[in-house]
């Protein structure tokens, strides 16, 4: 939404999908104008410091993006029976964590 045009005290959401799952990230308007326009701008820290999992695509390693076909996505890893994160290694090998 064009700068202006929403209301800006109010809660809006912005989703990111095609990668693992969907994640969906609340907040004003500016707020989430501001994380669309770091990842637009593939300002991939700055996004990360907002929402790690709205930039999980991103290898900090290699500094690249890659589909989820191309990452090894492993199985989900469990703390105490409940799900805790998952892991992946990008097509050049590095790992980290894709989902949170």
């Amino acid at each position: 939404m064009p700068p202006g045009t929403a209301n800006e005290s109010a809660q809006y959401r912005l989703q990111r999908t095609g990668f693992i799952a969907q994640v969906t990230k609340f907040g004003k308007a500016g707020e989430l104008r501001r994380l669309l326009e770091m990842i637009r701008s593939a300002d991939h820290a700055a996004a990360r410091s907002i929402d790690p999992d709205f930039v999980a695509f991103h290898c900090r390693a290699c500094d690249r993006d890659y589909c989820q076909d191309c990452w090894r996505i492993g199985p989900p890893e469990f703390d105490e029976g409940f799900y805790d994160f998952t892991r992946a290694d990008c097509p050049e090998g590095h790992a980290q964590i894709v989902d949170d």
